[in-house]
């Protein structure tokens, strides 16, 4: 059977089709939740699905895994929503012990990718005929470039094969799929020239492999194929191409990822306050090391990510106990994000051996209670090596609030010495902590939150959700239609 073109008549019904432009997104992480942390593609995926839903003759599906929220406990129960119901925590890209997806096996990856096929095919057709006759799918996005790429193209052909029709696949280039691939690359080919045994590669997945072989990024003019892309950065957009040359550099959109409505200035706001209202914990390694936080501290530095070694939790920490001693008790360090166990323990080993007194682990928060804790803050630091983005520096800076960052990726594309400062780039641990550290005080000692705020907020600006979301749909369709 051939496959139908973009524009041809869904040959299951006859009639006018919908009036909505409906677009179909398949998520690769949880949307945030108390009980679930997520990764900032997976709030990114959120926003914008609640943004198209938003917006005059559009509509929205999704769909994403969780291992908390059940659709049969109607934790989520939505139309325009389904969840793929796993029963553990959904693996990551990025891993702080460098193996694939988080270390799963090719059996579980397997029936991931089983399992989604058909939930995605069955739920689109559900979207089709539940809808006025006649309404077909016109945009496919599958967040990430690894899984649900796989997916997406699966599903294709299968609609395509059972005479439906097959609407433009955008994927959407968040960075820590790619690194993994990135990753599976060159350990390939230190096992080809003898430098690396087999035996010792920590990263023995294949989805590389298994884009090329499907073809999934060979020919965007394809249906079934990625169609479009859309890069978080410019280097985003380079690492893709290198990783797949025979993608069409025309056919990709830069798509910076944006701040929600609740990062907003706030000026009047009182850090004893945000404190005693966040009722902050100090999660430790063991029950007997979790205590409150106090509450009466004069400044302090936030950090915000991903348990993971490229995000440099560990030169925050080194930094920490050089702006401790310059400040004593009078600074706050806070570390949240999703604590992972392994490097957890790391962590709060390195932070006790160095002698930080006030520097604390407090696990994920929702955005709201982040962004009331960028507001107070003094300094916000996210020393991450190659960020694909940084979004979370986008989030600071619309809370007013300037940001210590590190000169390599995607921060390049907005940063500015008006707004904060990028340390430079060294493979020297201890020299790039200390530079840290000297950053971070000098921002404290120079008040750049009062200097700088009005300029954070001037730069964050274009960077609304609302915004990019709208002007990403508008580009899109000028493309593919």
């Amino acid at each position: 059977m051939n496959q139908p073109d973009y524009n041809e008549p869904n040959s299951k019904n006859g009639a006018e089709p919908s009036s909505n432009y409906l677009i179909f997104q398949l998520g690769s992480y949880p949307w945030q939740s108390e009980v679930e942390a997520t990764s900032g593609s997976g709030i990114l995926h959120e926003a914008q699905h609640e943004v198209f839903n938003a917006m005059d003759g559009v509509a929205s599906y999704s769909i994403f895994p969780s291992g908390f929220a059940r659709q049969k406990n109607q934790d989520l129960n939505r139309k325009d929503v389904r969840i793929y119901e796993m029963d553990s925590e959904v693996p990551e890209y990025s891993h702080p012990d460098g193996h694939r997806w988080g270390g799963v096996s090719d059996e579980y990856v397997d029936k991931f990718i089983s399992d989604h096929e058909k939930l995605v095919y069955d739920y689109m057709l559900e979207i089709e005929n539940t809808l006025e006759a006649g309404s077909e799918i016109q945009l496919f996005i599958a967040h990430h470039t690894c899984i649900n790429s796989i997916i997406a193209k699966k599903v294709m052909e299968k609609r395509a094969a059972n005479g439906y029709s097959v609407p433009p696949i955008v994927i959407f280039l968040h960075g820590t799929a790619m690194i993994m691939m990135v990753n599976e690359l060159r350990e390939a080919s230190l096992i080809e020239s003898g430098e690396l045994a087999p035996s010792d590669r920590k990263w023995p997945s294949s989805f590389h492999k298994q884009l090329t072989e499907l073809g999934v990024f060979s020919d965007c003019s394809k249906p079934g194929n990625a169609n479009l892309a859309y890069a978080i950065s410019e280097e985003n957009m380079e690492v893709f191409s290198e990783l797949f040359p025979k993608f069409d550099k025309d056919k990709y959109i830069l798509a910076n990822p944006g701040f929600n409505n609740c990062f907003i200035p706030r000026p009047q706001i009182k850090l004893s306050e945000v404190l005693k209202e966040a009722r902050l914990r100090h999660i430790g390694l063991t029950e007997e090391k979790t205590y409150d936080v106090r509450t009466d501290y004069k400044h302090m530095v936030v950090f915000v990510g991903q348990f993971v070694g490229w995000k440099r939790i560990d030169a925050v920490l080194r930094a920490a106990r050089i702006w401790e001693t310059e400040f004593g008790d009078d600074l706050l360090t806070l570390i949240v994000g999703k604590q992972k166990k392994e490097y957890n323990i790391e962590l709060q080993n390195l932070n006790e051996s160095l002698g930080n007194k006030n520097t604390c682990f407090v696990g994920p928060l929702m955005q709201p209670e982040l962004a009331k804790l960028f507001a107070a803050a003094s300094v916000c630091t996210f020393p991450s090596k190659a960020e694909p983005f940084g979004m979370v520096l986008i989030e600071a800076l619309a809370c007013g609030v300037p940001v210590i960052g590190a000169d390599s990726g995607g921060p390049r594309d907005f940063m500015t010495n008006d707004v904060g400062y990028l340390v430079p780039e060294s493979d020297d641990i201890e020299v790039f902590s200390e530079q840290l550290a000297k950053a971070v005080i000098r921002a404290i000692k120079e008040d750049w939150k009062t200097k700088m705020s009005e300029e954070c907020i001037k730069v964050a600006a274009p960077f609304s959700n609302t915004l990019k979301t709208k002007k990403l749909l508008k580009e899109t369709r000028a493309l593919i239609g």
